[in-house]
């Protein structure tokens, strides 16, 4: 077990007149090289989640280990474990300090003590990881590139220190259609190379659906779901529509040919997977899946 969280509560503000109880009774257990989705409405306490992850915010109570450490055990090493997680904030461009992306990148690896002779290709790799060409990018201005590009390089800065674990707080939020399918391609990528632990927090349901193997649903603080997204976006449909969230658009139509009486099954992800069910109704429209 990479991470466990056992009956986790956090609170801000605590005896203040703006009390909040941001998490309350959490238990999540994540295993080394799953793929996760963390879905809900704005919040409801996915960014205090992650960030008890890597000890940024310790419990107000409950444990939070880190492959067994406990992060809130007075001494241990914080350093050692945000070199295991590494978390990327969301607008993560915003954070970008260094006048060249080999600096932004090589940040990193420096900060953790890396020796200078390894550094570069530590940035090389990182940018090769985001498809930004080393001898076209390492040398400009971080701040003379597109917002995707920006927000490539962040990302890069965060794989430089070679992470066990990637936690993405929004990664594509405020990005033209083309960026954020890049982004996306990017880090499913990352996952099947690498085999990168990766918990990626997201409102699009549609390509949250098609990505992740397994899907968390916070709803006041509370996961309240968790399963593999074909079988919340099939068996809890109507769980999902009670606390404000949507279903993805291609499932959403699968659940409207249903309710005219239509045999389909309702657990489809992709357009592709929509397409194949309704030629199968069409060919043999008397079976029914479950």
């Amino acid at each position: 077990m990479f991470i466990h969280l056992d009956e986790v509560y956090y609170t801000y503000n605590i005896d203040m007149p703006f009390e909040t109880k941001a998490l309350k009774n959490i238990n999540l257990e994540i295993q080394k090289g799953e793929f996760i989705g963390l879905i809900g409405h704005t919040g409801c306490g996915k960014t205090t989640l992650i960030q008890h992850f890597n000890g940024l915010l310790t419990p107000t109570s409950g444990k939070v280990y880190v492959e067994g450490i406990d992060t809130s055990k007075k001494g241990i090493d914080l350093k050692s474990i945000r070199r295991k997680v590494g978390l990327v904030f969301q607008y993560p461009e915003n954070q970008l300090f260094e006048e060249t992306v080999y600096k932004e990148v090589a940040f990193g690896p420096k900060k953790f003590g890396l020796p200078e002779d390894k550094i570069e290709n530590r940035v090389r790799e990182a940018l090769k990881m985001v498809d930004l060409d080393y001898n076209l990018y390492a040398e400009r201005s971080p701040f003379s590139l597109s917002g995707g590009e920006m927000r490539r390089v962040a990302l890069a800065s965060i794989l430089s220190i070679r992470p066990e674990m990637l936690v993405l707080d929004e990664p594509t939020a405020n990005l033209d259609p083309q960026s954020r399918n890049k982004i996306l391609s990017e880090i499913k990528a990352i996952h099947n190379n690498f085999g990168i632990t990766i918990v990626l927090v997201s409102h699009n349901m549609e390509k949250i659906a098609e990505m992740v193997d397994r899907l968390l649903v916070m709803h006041k603080g509370e996961i309240i779901m968790d399963s593999s997204p074909r079988d919340i976006f099939a068996n809890h449909a109507n769980d999902l529509l009670q606390v404000g969230l949507g279903l993805p658009q291609v499932t959403q139509c699968m659940y409207e040919l249903k309710e005219r009486g239509k045999k389909v099954y309702t657990g489809v992800l992709t357009v592709d997977e929509a397409a194949k069910e309704i030629l199968s109704r069409m060919k043999s429209p008397t079976v029914s899946r479950k």
